[in-house]
Order: C-alpha cells, then sequence, then structure tokens
C-alpha cells in the first residue's frame, strides 16, 4: 500500500530548496546506494551541494530562478508491505520518470523509520523546455490513481478508502490519516480534549521541523513529551 503525498510547505526561495535537498540527502537515513537524479546529472556523486547547484544552473539557463523552486513528494508504505529498499528506489525513479517527464528529480529511499518511504525533489524548470511545473487539484488526483496502478502492477496492496491495510475495516471514529475536515475538527474540540491538544502540537510542530530531534524539542516547548 503506498500513500503519494505531496508537501506543501513554502517552496519558493533558494534556502528552502536547499534544506529539504539536504534533508532528504542526509546520511543518517539514506545511502548513496538509495539515491537518484533523473534527467541531466554529470556527476558520480550524489550530495545535496552538487544537486542543488544543479537545480539552480537549470534555472538560471532558462532565466526562471524566482518563484517555486522545487515539489516534495513522499511515497510511503505500510510497515507490513512487503517491498525492499532497492524496489523502493526503482519504484521512485519510474514514478518520477513517468510523471515527472523532462524535470530533474531526486529520488532518495529513507528507512529510518518502521516503514519504507521514497522522497522525491522535482526541479520546477524543464530541461527540455525550461516550462515550469505546475500540478492542478485533479493532477493530485492522477498521481494517485498512478501510484495505485504502479502497485496494482508490482503486486503490491492499494490504499481502499474506509480499510486498513489488511482489509479489515475501519472503525467509526478511528482516525487513521489526516485532511483538512479532521484538522478543523481538532482544532474546535482542542479546549475540551487533551487528544485534540496534542494533534494541534503535532501539526504545528510539523509546520517547521525537518528533523526528528527538532520535532522532539518543539513539542517539548508545547508541553508534549515524546516517545
Amino acid at each position: 500500500m503506498a500513500v503519494n503525498k505531496t508537501i506543501n510547505k513554502r517552496t519558493n526561495t533558494h534556502g528552502a530548496m536547499r534544506n529539504c535537498i539536504e534533508y532528504v540527502l542526509r546520511q543518517d537515513k539514506t545511502s548513496e546506494l538509495s539515491t537518484y537524479v533523473t534527467g541531466p546529472y554529470r556527476h558520480d556523486e550524489i550530495n545535496y551541494d552538487l544537486v542543488y547547484r544543479i537545480f539552480l544552473e537549470e534555472k538560471k539557463m532558462w532565466d526562471k530562478d524566482t518563484g517555486r523552486m522545487y515539489a516534495h513528494n513522499i511515497i510511503s508504505w505500510h510497515k507490513d508491505e512487503q517491498i525492499t529498499p532497492e524496489q523502493a528506489l526503482e519504484f521512485g525513479k519510474e514514478f518520477a520518470e513517468t510523471w515527472f517527464s523532462g524535470f530533474q528529480t531526486l529520488v532518495a529511499v529513507h528507512k529510518d523509520k518502521d516503514h519504507i518511504h521514497c522522497h522525491l525533489v522535482t526541479n520546477s524548470v524543464s530541461y527540455e523546455d525550461g516550462r515550469k511545473l505546475h500540478n492542478t487539484r485533479k493532477d493530485l488526483e492522477r498521481m494517485k490513481q498512478l501510484t495505485n496502478q504502479m502497485c496494482r502492477e508490482r503486486g503490491l496492496a492499494v490504499a481502499e478508502k474506509g480499510k486498513h491495510f489488511d482489509g479489515s475495516q475501519i472503525e467509526k471514529g478511528e482516525v487513521v490519516a489526516w485532511s483538512k475536515d479532521k484538522y478543523n475538527l481538532f482544532r474546535q474540540q482542542v479546549k475540551d480534549s487533551f487528544v485534540a491538544d496534542c494533534a494541534m502540537a503535532v501539526l504545528k510542530a510539523l509546520e517547521n521541523c525537518i528533523s526528528k530531534e527538532k520535532f522532539i524539542e518543539k513539542m517539548k516547548q508545547f508541553g508534549w513529551n515524546v516517545n
């Protein structure tokens, strides 16, 4: 079961792009064997400084070094899914070369959690014709459909609405994923529920944290200890 999530954070500065690339390529989260760059990349080594400069050079070549700098997607698999890091990397490469065709994409598999997940950081300017990357709400739905199709082709589980990974029904009131409706519901109940208070603290902390350590530190500022 793969979930393809688009990260909607500020992506319109060089610093944001550099920080994202640096985080995705951190040695404690991935290895060089689990990384790849689609499109033109003339270096044998993959590190955050080289990837950042390659992305920047492409933008300057087309005189499009302003506005949105990059797109960031995370494809995550359930902890019980039978997929290896090598297979996850091939999945990420195929998705990037299909969906982000014509755009340089950094692909990196992380295995520092109990589930394998693949980060895709895509340059917002095409190396083919200089067009800017743009995804509509309909495109996000098509992105989900492509992810599911690729899972089926590999014999992997496909996410079904209202069901767990094992196919069992999700009970009414059970929270398993975030949505705008759930966010607003928790915000309204925050004064009356410690669960809602915790949920809001988590969401606020995630807005500004790019590492586990920073997240734990931020949660402590909100009065919560993280195990």
